[in-house]
């Protein structure tokens, strides 16, 4: 099957059966005699947060817990190679600030509709989220930049700059920890409110 042979075909397929069973469900909904008030734009950014932050801790931990203690043992070469344009690296990258990206813009939607009802998990949960945001795009991707050649560096500014990068990355694997679980307590068991 070709959607399933290309990624972005792939994701279109995904975004089209969630739409027609959303439609199946609203539909079977009125059927029902139930009352249909539309859809909700705040479960829309809560699924959207959820997607979107599925995709960037994936990435967080693939490179925390994979590919950095891989590219230990891989020679100069290979790591060129690795670091090319259109590489597993450099896409994995792009995936991964961008995860970052849309679930913060999703997360500030979401904070915005909570306002004052948000209890302190959910604040514990937002605050690290931000910080994590923030390390990925002003200090990790600056530095692996430098890292897989994007930005011109001595050897010397691309070993520092992957201590950089590593140290962060290390803090937001850190404190994903907590963020996840003050994100979920806050629907599902709150634990501060």
């Amino acid at each position: 099957m070709k959607i399933l042979q290309d990624h972005k075909l792939t994701i279109a397929a995904g975004v089209s059966l969630t739409l027609i069973l959303m439609v199946i469900g609203i539909q079977t909904t009125i059927a029902g005699g139930a009352s249909y008030e539309g859809i909700d734009p705040f479960g829309l950014a809560r699924f959207g947060h959820i997607l979107a932050g599925i995709t960037w801790i994936g990435l967080l931990y693939y490179f925390n817990f994979v590919q950095v203690p891989s590219l230990g043992n891989v020679s100069a070469e290979t790591k060129a190679d690795l670091f090319k344009e259109g590489s597993v690296v450099r896409r994995a990258l792009w995936w991964f600030r961008w995860g970052a990206m849309f679930t913060l813009i999703f997360g500030l939607a979401l904070f915005a509709e909570l306002g004052a009802d948000a209890g302190w998990d959910i604040r514990i949960a937002a605050t690290f989220g931000i910080i994590m945001w923030f390390n990925v795009w002003f200090i990790i991707w600056p530095a692996q930049k430098k890292v897989i050649g994007m930005v011109e560096a001595s050897a010397d500014e691309k070993a520092a700059a992957g201590k950089r990068a590593l140290m962060a990355s290390r803090i937001n694997t850190l404190l994903s920890i907590p963020m996840l679980m003050f994100m979920v307590s806050s629907a599902h068991f709150p634990i501060f409110h």
